[in-house]
């Protein structure tokens, strides 16, 4: 059938664009194979660009913080004396070790310091990882001290975030990102310097946490009790699917969604459908789940936001591939996602919320709302992943039948097993 038939006869708005996707059902062995992981990891996150913090996070010279990448290594991430961000693997020159960690190895840690010392032999390197001090430097052979550092791996910024590629034949960062996802710069994310943060571990494979945000056919359901205690009530708020908007560009994605049942904000002690059953607390602190009812002026905003031109506009959920989310919202706040695969059937997820600095106590409350509501839809989400990988493992169904409304979670799997494919032929050559 043509892709002008099936919009016709309803059989799908959007996928249909996309004939490269197809439209029958996809293998999620890719979630429980273990083969499959390994080479993922390769393929994927080695040679990717990664975001792993933000400026904000280094606010003078010689401020560096660690990530411990499981899979991929311990790295450092330090400002230098020209403002520019460098990062390092977080391994000695001497004997291999780790050289910047506090009381425990395995955790992060951050700061602020000259140079950093190893904690075996007293090894010390500048900020730029060169060794500077070799402890009893006349005892070793041979040795070219000017040669020997904390091994740099490529380290860029976009829009404030920092970004790192394990690949030495790494595409620059702008490359990577494409013209649709760096014109998302324009945004006033500076401003936005109220954080809140959270981080746990799920058991599940990293690929089904990113398929329960792409899609927002779930939340009647998963998150019913948020929107109207009778589900068959919720599933009406829930806007119908057709006023959604989606666009596919290079291994990235977006999807803009429409914003709450009632917009404009309500008025001071008045219930939206969404907050009527006894919902007294979102009355006393005027926020919820799409974010203060109350919006603070951040100045103009730019012409890249709502580029479906969505009728009352909730937000625009810009996907980085592969494991990066930056999700902009109307009521002028952020938030990103992101998934940090450990082994086949577990991985870190983390999640960062950013305001304007709230100006007085109710403004701080009504932050504090929003993060504490979406955060409870985080963990709502992390339980269906882990409920949906321990069914996968069992091999009774592998193979799923997604509507028009998953889209991206049908682009999302066939990137990454193009991307693994890709890699292997090239690596068998």
């Amino acid at each position: 059938m043509a892709i002008q038939e099936k919009l016709a006869t309803g059989q799908g708005k959007f996928t249909p664009r996309y004939p490269e996707l197809g439209t029958g059902p996809v293998s999620y062995d890719d979630a429980v194979s273990e083969e499959f992981f390994l080479a993922e990891r390769e393929a994927v996150f080695k040679r990717s660009w990664l975001k792993v913090g933000r400026i904000d996070q280094l606010p003078r010279v010689g401020s560096y913080f660690t990530r411990e990448l499981v899979g991929l290594g311990s790295i450092v991430i330090v400002k230098q004396a020209d403002g520019t961000v460098k990062a390092l693997h977080n391994v000695c020159a001497h004997r291999g070790n780790k050289v910047v960690w506090q009381e425990h190895p395995a955790e992060e840690t951050k700061g602020s310091c000259k140079a950093f010392t190893c904690k075996y032999h007293g090894w010390r390197y500048g900020l730029d990882g060169k060794v500077d001090h070799v402890t009893n430097e006349e005892q070793f052979f041979d040795l070219d001290k000017g040669a020997l550092g904390m091994p740099e791996l490529h380290c860029d910024t976009w829009a404030g975030f920092i970004f790192v590629n394990f690949d030495p034949h790494a595409q620059p960062l702008r490359s990577f990102l494409g013209e649709k996802f760096t014109a998302v710069e324009s945004y006033p994310f500076e401003k936005m310097t109220e954080h809140y943060g959270y981080k746990t571990k799920v058991k599940g494979n990293w690929k089904l946490s990113i398929d329960t945000i792409l899609e927002w056919y779930h939340p009647p359901y998963v998150h019913g009790r948020f929107i109207d205690r009778d589900v068959s009530k919720a599933e009406k708020l829930v806007p119908p699917p057709d006023s959604y908007y989606y666009d596919l560009f290079t291994s990235h994605m977006l999807n803009s969604v429409p914003g709450p049942p009632q917009l404009p904000p309500r008025k001071p002690g008045e219930l939206g459908p969404a907050q009527r059953n006894q919902r007294w607390i979102y009355k006393l602190l005027r926020a919820g789940l799409f974010g203060p009812d109350d919006v603070q002026d951040i100045g103009p905003l730019p012409d890249v936001l709502n580029p479906g031109n969505i009728k009352s506009w909730g937000n625009d959920a810009y996907w980085l591939f592969p494991n990066f989310s930056v999700q902009i919202w109307a009521r002028n706040f952020y938030i990103t996602y992101q998934y940090w695969p450990e082994t086949v059937g577990e991985h870190s997820y983390e999640l960062d919320i950013y305001f304007p600095p709230p100006r007085n106590a109710a403004e701080r409350l009504a932050q504090e709302m929003t993060a504490q509501t979406t955060i409870e839809f985080a963990m709502q989400d992390s339980n269906t992943v882990e409920a949906t990988h321990s069914a996968l493992a069992t091999g009774a169904n592998r193979e799923f039948h997604l509507s028009d409304q998953e889209l991206m979670i049908r682009n999302f799997h066939k990137v990454v097993r193009d991307t693994v494919t890709t890699h292997q032929n090239l690596s068998s050559k």
